[in-house]
């Protein structure tokens, strides 16, 4: 099955864009009420979940490659990741609940949180007196795209130990936290390299080329608050505008804007792969 546009999962952009919203509505608010649908998403919400977070306040919000974080006080992290359809959607009032409101965070001052899933492919989750690095879905990630260690030399060191194809590498959330499809795709572009590649094909420039390519990528999709083809909205319901300004990503039969060839999509693991076959080399 090949990738569609309402299939895009929310990635590290649009995570960060809601992070950034988020932290200017949330933080030093209590959790007065946790209200559940009784449907499961990619995981039942365990019997602790509502527990773990009612009484507490917020303390700060962070991202961690596609997962947004709560961390509260006293101390417990609150997780969430978004899936294939995922909303996180703020309202300074209470407001009736819709079809597909699965979870209903209300704070002592009225506000409210709310999470929508169609799809309930997303993820719920408390941990209680847990360090932010022993919670397994945030132990098991690679490096974020901007922490500082980001760069060429460690990528070489990495690439030079596989014989994937680059982009299967930079889509394993172990090796890169919070890259997708459309920002793989987006950086191999910008990095002039093809994303049938094997890792340790690149040459020390190439690999420089792409750590570069994959932080400007992040940055400037982050400055036009992520990419929006159909679920994908902040707390305030505003889409984002990076699909404006996409190079290749699902642009197959354009002219590339660096050299004027067709941009081609072939299929790499049940996914779609746009680049030029002129100038990615």
């Amino acid at each position: 099955m090949c990738f569609r546009p309402s299939e895009k999962m929310p990635e590290m952009p649009e995570v960060e864009t809601l992070a950034r919203k988020l932290r200017k509505r949330l933080v030093g608010k209590c959790i007065e009420h946790v209200s559940l649908s009784g449907f499961p998403l990619r995981r039942p919400f365990t019997e602790s979940f509502a527990m773990t977070l009612r009484g507490r306040t917020i303390r700060k919000i962070l991202r961690r490659g596609k997962y947004l974080i709560a961390e509260l006080e006293p101390r417990a992290f609150w997780l969430i990741h978004l899936g294939m359809s995922g909303r996180i959607l703020y309202h300074a009032r209470s407001e009736e609940r819709v079809k597909h409101t699965h979870a209903l965070i209300r704070f002592s001052d009225g506000s409210e949180l709310e999470y929508r899933d169609p799809r309930r492919f997303g993820l719920m989750a408390a941990y209680d007196g847990f360090r932010l690095d022993q919670i397994p879905e945030i132990c098991s990630l690679g490096k974020d795209p901007l922490s500082c260690g980001f760069c060429g030399q460690w990528l070489k060191t990495k690439l030079q130990r596989s014989r994937r194809e680059i982009k299967s590498f930079l889509l394993d959330q172990r090796n890169v936290a919070g890259l997708g499809n459309i920002y793989v795709c987006e950086s191999l572009f910008l990095a002039r390299v093809r994303p049938q590649r094997r890792c340790h094909t690149l040459s020390s420039e190439e690999v420089e080329n792409l750590a570069a390519a994959i932080r400007n990528v992040m940055r400037d999709s982050i400055r036009h608050r992520g990419t929006s083809f159909s679920d994908f909205v902040d707390s305030e319901g505003n889409p984002g505008e990076n699909q404006n300004y996409l190079r290749v990503f699902q642009k197959e039969g354009d002219v590339c804007a660096r050299c004027g060839f067709p941009i081609r999509r072939i299929v790499q693991g049940n996914r779609s792969s746009f680049y030029c076959s002129n100038c990615q080399e």
